[in-house]
């Protein structure tokens, strides 16, 4: 179905369920590789696609850096699948700890990438927020219900499209001149939504909602990693409602992603504040991920 090297083809829709059984298989520990999120971000990567030694792999072209291939998914001669994927496009990005294992040691230079980081939880801790490290979220869920005392958390469904995008566009407003969310962060980020919510159920996609004085306040978007693991994609709150955020997370984790032991809440990208939040939800793990090039 995939070409053979060194032939590509662009990364399609209906590529998804081919996609999605090899991994599978393969069980990836990092966002990069959920099936939703090659597909969601596609415009922005253009992700290209193609065979090597039996192992599907995935080379990405977004216009912030080089290209670079994602770990090769398979387990067939991956030592010399290295070599010809660093040989096309000089780099392996985003790249799990398990990947690097795999090859030999000495023959390759892996430096890590803290910003790429994902934060891992336990579902039922973040349902629960137990013990004093947690007593800050608690307050802040507590004034939330308090101030709405009418709210409501609710699954969410692709009719919401217009009514998320406007809040996605009150939370991006506030951070406009930072530094952090350029312009083309925005229309990356806004096309990706977008197409969450066109191809809500053909990309499997899960999420909630919270409504509060019939007002959408916040809402999740997420999808399964691997089969224990669901990789949140997207969390947008209200920035003019104090708590909607951590009352997001935490309806969410007892009521939508109930079903899985762990969430993946993806990478800080360096951002001093995003890092802040999610360090202060104390992961149970760092899934470090690392840039492969040849020695």
């Amino acid at each position: 179905m995939f070409p053979e090297f060194p032939v590509f083809k662009p990364l399609k829709l209906a590529d998804l369920p081919a996609i999605s059984q090899q991994l599978k298989k393969y069980q990836p520990s990092v966002c990069e590789l959920a099936p939703a999120n090659l597909y969601l971000w596609q415009d922005f990567d253009n992700t290209q696609l193609t065979v090597i030694n039996q192992n599907l792999c995935l080379l990405q072209s977004a216009p912030i850096e080089p290209p670079f291939f994602l770990e090769p998914i398979g387990n067939n001669k991956l030592p010399e699948t290295a070599e010809i994927c660093l040989k096309h496009a000089s780099k392996i990005s985003r790249a799990s700890e398990k990947f690097i294992e795999s090859l030999p040691a000495g023959k390759y230079r892996a430096k890590c990438l803290r910003g790429q980081f994902d934060y891992l939880y336990t579902t039922k801790g973040l349902a629960e927020l137990k013990g004093r490290k947690f007593d800050g979220k608690r307050n802040h869920i507590k004034k939330f219900q308090h101030r709405f005392a009418n709210s409501q958390f609710l699954p969410l469904t692709p009719d919401w499209q217009d009514r998320a995008i406007s809040l996605f566009d009150k939370w991006f407003a506030i951070r406009k001149d930072s530094r952090f969310f350029p312009k083309l962060a925005y229309t990356a980020q806004k096309k990706a939504l977008e197409k969450a919510f066109s191809l809500f159920n053909e990309l499997a996609l899960i999420g909630g909602l919270l409504l509060a004085d019939e007002t959408l306040k916040g809402f999740t978007i997420a999808s399964r990693l691997n089969n224990e693991t669901a990789a949140v994609h997207f969390a947008y709150a209200d920035p003019h409602a104090p708590g909607s955020a951590q009352t997001l997370l935490w309806e969410a984790c007892q009521k939508t992603f109930s079903a899985f032991p762990n969430i993946n809440l993806e990478q800080d990208l360096g951002i001093p504040g995003l890092r802040t939040s999610k360090l202060s939800y104390h992961p149970v793990h760092l899934e470090k991920k690392f840039e492969l090039t040849l020695g």
